[in-house]
């Protein structure tokens, strides 16, 4: 699972505070790390600091202060309306549930490690298509290309109501370098608009991942994402109280859309009712000391019957008994998309072609399909430019 929110200049303080300290206050949680390119480019790495996030989100290098291209402000339109500096997007990404508990319930930190390469692959395909900018040019829009993002990760491992829940938060900054020099803003229709797609990547990815390094087998993908076979359903329930919450919010907010409009609200209604649900029950972190809740969860599991030694023994025993899935052609891919559109480019194959295999990226025919299969004039070839299908340039003058 992969979410976007839009992360504003005015609250820089408060927000570089959340995340380095708020976040990362309970004992056992890791500070923040910087990744990206340009993040190299200045010089960030190791620990996040609150100064250094602050000054990034202000749109001013945090090493020296110096303000990248324009000053991120806040501006008034004709209307009076206030437009609100952008100064950057969290990038949420969430493991799935079975991996968290058998994370939680084992320690072992390999399961973790699985996570973070999924995570950083995100960050790689995301700064290779999507860390563009925007200028005109002959009455027209160029999309030139950066030296890469700053990027500060926050790793956590736990959910508002103390489950265990690995997730990365990825505080992705509105400011990009071309290779010419400027410091422009960051054109985030990929990031946002590929959200479905960015996170397909990394459930694929990490699935790759924990069946390299650990040998298990997976249920089904449902809307990209597939538990570890072997992991009872009970278990994944007794360690999923915030969803449940959100879950019964969501039940009232629908029933009451319903009574009041008189039918069933659309996908999108039905997506802005389930975000309003998760903002309303959303509390404060408990700030439990994580060393201490493995002893809680572990209590927990043994209630019904599940301990870290049965479970490991079912999820390998799952991956015993499941047969190895189908390896799948280009052409079979190919007529996959077909069979949805005329024309795709290559985020609609990272969101379609994961579904069907569990090979590492690099052994995936999607390159394939992208590379080699279609000319370079089609959208489909896109990926080796703008997944927006509109001129790049490598440089602007």
């Amino acid at each position: 699972m992969l979410r976007v929110t839009t992360l504003y200049a005015g609250s820089a303080a408060a927000t570089a505070k959340y995340y380095t300290k708020y976040l990362t206050q309970a004992p056992g949680e890791q500070p923040g790390v910087w990744l990206g390119g340009q993040a190299d480019g200045l010089g960030l790495s190791g620990e996040v600091s609150t100064d250094a996030l602050e000054l990034l989100l202000t749109g001013c290098d945090p090493t020296t202060g110096v303000t990248l291209g324009y000053p991120l402000q806040d501006r008034t339109s004709a209307n009076g309306t206030v437009i609100r500096a952008v100064a950057g997007f969290d990038a949420m990404v969430s493991a799935p549930k079975s991996l968290s508990v058998w994370w939680a319930l084992t320690g072992d930190e390999g399961l973790a490690e699985c996570h973070d390469v999924a995570v950083a692959a995100v960050v790689k395909c995301l700064e290779r298509f999507g860390s563009t900018t925007r200028i005109r040019s002959n009455g027209g829009r160029l999309h030139p290309d950066s030296q890469g993002l700053i990027v500060a990760a926050f790793r956590q491992t736990t959910s508002r109501l103390d489950d265990p829940q690995l997730h990365t938060h990825l505080v992705v900054s509105a400011k990009v370098q071309t290779d010419d020099g400027r410091w422009l803003a960051l054109d985030a229709r990929v990031l946002k608009r590929h959200q479905r797609s960015l996170g397909g990547l990394y459930q694929s990815v990490l699935r790759a991942e924990l069946t390299d390094r650990y040998g298990v087998a997976f249920t089904e993908i449902v809307n990209g994402q597939a538990e570890i076979a072997g992991v009872p359903t009970e278990l994944i329930g007794q360690f999923s109280k915030r969803a449940a919450q959100v879950r019964g919010e969501l039940q009232v907010k629908v029933a009451d859309f319903v009574q009041r409009e008189g039918r069933h609200p659309t996908r999108f209604e039905h997506a802005a009712l389930e975000r309003e649900a998760a903002a309303d029950t959303r509390a404060r972190k408990t700030v439990n000391v994580v060393p201490d809740l493995p002893t809680r969860w572990r209590t927990e599991a043994a209630g019904i019957g599940v301990t870290a030694e049965s479970l490991g023994e079912w999820i390998h025993a799952a991956a015993r008994a499941t047969v190895q899935p189908v390896k799948v052609s280009v052409a079979e891919v190919i007529e996959d998309l077909s069979q949805q559109r005329s024309a795709w480019h290559r985020r609609g194959i990272h969101r379609r072609e994961p579904r069907r295999s569990r090979r590492r990226p690099e052994q995936l025919p999607m390159n394939t399909v992208c590379d080699q299969r279609a000319p370079r004039d089609v959208p489909c070839r896109v990926g080796e430019g703008s997944l927006c299908g509109r001129p790049r340039a490598r440089s602007a003058r």
